[in-house]
């Protein structure tokens, strides 16, 4: 009895690490989404209406939705788990704002300060994005950018400023997040910079890891140049002026490691327009960062439109307790009892020997 028991808790380890654990450290393919962040001080923002920076006050909403149909699809097409996200991120100066109706005669003049939507392709495991370019007569799956309502204004891997599709982490860091330095993506810039793991500290009493990039000021990449009337930078004996947009940033996030989720982050942005490599104007000069509503969601679980989301607190709790505890205290109990069923079978003699 005791050898079946050991050989039973020591099975037991070896499913629970092996198999549960895998099995489990996936990131959930129907997962639903929302941040929002503000920024503590007004930002300054290029408003195109005045003609004018003016100080505002910024709030961003991102919505992040799963495609559990394409994910089956792409994942059976590259043979890997992967899982599909849609995102949209509205950064607007009225917290409650909502995108016009499609029959809106004045519908672009309502547009929000900032919008940005991408699919993204992810491995399930590890965060990372994978490339996914099928043929567009045949498979509208494919990854995409776009900064506009017009699905023809969509940018996928090859075109100009998308050309290499998504890449590095996007939406979360791997399950089991080390303290080393990362790949994360940049959608202003298209393209993924280094970001840096920094120290280790708690938010509302959950461990987390503090990652920071810091991406130096970029020309933004377009397929066309900007124009601008001349007299708008000085330059009033020309009509129009082709002009460059700069960008910068520093982005910190808060990572819970066990789960790889995004507890909190914050962005210190500064976008500029130039001219022959000098700036003329201040397009965005913002720090906008999760609120404290999102971040306790994130860490204690909230429900939004019927839907559980965030609480990662307790999910890394339970994929801790099925990587690590559960295999390791199976694992002695087996061999304890293991060791105890054969010295029993020594006899007494070989007891009194050993």
């Amino acid at each position: 009895m005791l050898l079946a028991l050991g050989i039973f808790f020591v099975g037991v380890a070896v499913m629970a690490r092996f198999y549960a654990y895998p099995t489990l450290a996936v990131a959930p393919p129907d997962q639903v989404a929302h941040t929002t962040s503000k920024t503590k001080e007004d930002g300054t923002v290029f408003v195109v209406a005045t003609q004018k920076p003016t100080k505002l006050p910024l709030t961003s909403t991102r919505t992040v939705r799963g495609d559990v149909v394409a994910a089956e699809k792409i994942g059976k097409a590259l043979n890997r788990k992967v899982v599909v996200f849609d995102t949209a991120v509205v950064t607007d100066d009225d917290p409650a704002y909502e995108f016009p109706s499609e029959d809106d005669a004045k519908r672009d003049e309502k547009l929000p300060l900032s919008f940005v939507q991408e699919r993204v392709v992810l491995d399930a495991h590890t965060g990372e994005a994978i490339p996914w370019n099928p043929d567009q007569a045949k498979d509208n799956s494919g990854e995409y950018i776009t900064t506009t309502l017009k699905s023809a204004d969509r940018k996928r891997p090859g075109d100009t400023v998308f050309k290499d599709g998504h890449e590095g982490l996007v939406l979360k860091f791997p399950f089991g997040t080390e303290k080393k330095t990362y790949k994360f993506w940049d959608s202003t810039l298209r393209k993924a910079f280094p970001i840096e793991f920094e120290g280790e500290t708690h938010l509302l009493g959950l461990k987390v890891y503090k990652f920071v990039q810091k991406i130096p000021k970029s020309e933004v990449p377009q397929a066309e140049k900007l124009k601008v009337p001349g007299a708008l930078i000085g330059q009033k004996g020309q009509p129009t002026v082709v002009v460059d947009r700069s960008y910068e940033n520093t982005r910190t996030l808060w990572i819970e490691p066990v789960t790889g989720a995004i507890i909190k982050g914050e962005e210190k942005q500064l976008a500029t327009i130039d001219y022959k490599g000098e700036t003329k104007i201040v397009a965005t000069d913002a720090t906008i960062g999760y609120d404290e509503a999102t971040v306790k969601k994130n860490v204690e679980g909230a429900t939004v439109d019927g839907k559980a989301e965030g609480g990662y607190a307790e999910k890394a709790s339970q994929l801790h307790l099925i990587g690590f505890w559960v295999p390791l205290l199976s694992l002695i109990l087996g061999l304890l009892l293991l060791g105890l069923a054969v010295f029993l079978s020594m006899g007494p003699k070989g007891r009194r020997a050993a």
